[in-house]
């Protein structure tokens, strides 16, 4: 049976899956302040009636299409994973950092401001100097290569499903170039589309690493989506996760 083998590298709190595939109550009420901030408030991001029926849409379609997605999350501090229920929606979940060392170790997660929940935490102290945060606040997690993680995350896919192509949600603080080429190293043509943010690339490495990674993903074809918490993106996110998915059984009926 074909599906789409959806990894989320950076899960965090899972705003993302949840925004398309989360509880319509969860959806409701984050859309409401949203409409609420912006039209009552005139603060944040610009978010019309009409896009809330447009998202809403494509949820439905979502939860209809569920049954062909195969979901596995990466997050490397265990805090998160113990605090939020998202993680019981999963077929996976890997309790690790990705990096770019040749070997598993146990790495430092670097705490930002003093929050083990915050969404910048990273293993990247170059960050932590970058912003002035202290370097010293850390918890120790297990690092796996990029390589190596994709390559025996692969074999376990591809002993249970033959038809399959790979979604990445991706916004791990800085390994988010290795985690690219490892993946698509591994997936080739079946990885069909990245998403999340690439940013901290910059920020944790260099502009040489960040443009680097970008003339890669430019080169080899690989498209990419902004997905985020800011509701500004999940249109765009939504509808290329769905058409990833209707393009693999449109290729299957084919």
């Amino acid at each position: 049976m074909s599906k789409v083998v959806y990894i989320d590298i950076g899960t965090h709190l899972g705003q993302e899956y949840n925004s398309l595939f989360g509880s319509d109550y969860n959806f409701i009420v984050r859309v409401i302040r949203r409409l609420i901030g912006y039209h009552v408030f005139k603060r944040g991001e610009k978010f019309t009636f009409k896009d809330f029926q447009s998202i809403k849409s494509l949820r439905k379609k979502a939860k209809e299409i569920r049954k062909d997605f195969l979901f596995y999350f990466v997050e490397a501090n265990s805090k998160i994973i113990n605090h939020e229920n998202v993680y019981n929606s999963a077929h996976g979940v890997f309790n690790c950092a990705l990096t770019n060392k040749s070997a598993v170790d146990i790495t430092k997660l670097y705490v930002a401001k003093n929050n083990p929940l915050s969404h910048s935490n990273s293993i990247f102290e170059t960050k932590f100097k970058f912003f002035g945060w202290d370097i010293n606040n850390f918890v120790p997690t297990v690092g796996v290569p990029a390589n190596v993680f994709f390559h025996a995350f692969k074999q376990s896919v591809e002993s249970l499903n033959e038809d399959y192509v790979v979604i990445l949600r991706i916004n791990c603080e800085g390994v988010e170039d290795d985690a690219i080429y490892a993946a698509h190293s591994c997936f080739k043509d079946k990885l069909v589309l990245v998403s999340g943010s690439l940013k901290d690339v910059k920020i944790c490495k260099s502009e040489e690493a960040y443009y680097k990674m970008m003339d890669y993903m430019d080169i080899n074809k690989l498209p990419f989506v902004f997905f985020s918490p800011s509701t500004k993106t999940w249109l765009d996110a939504h509808n290329s996760i769905i058409n990833a998915h209707q393009n693999l059984f449109n290729e299957f009926q084919n």
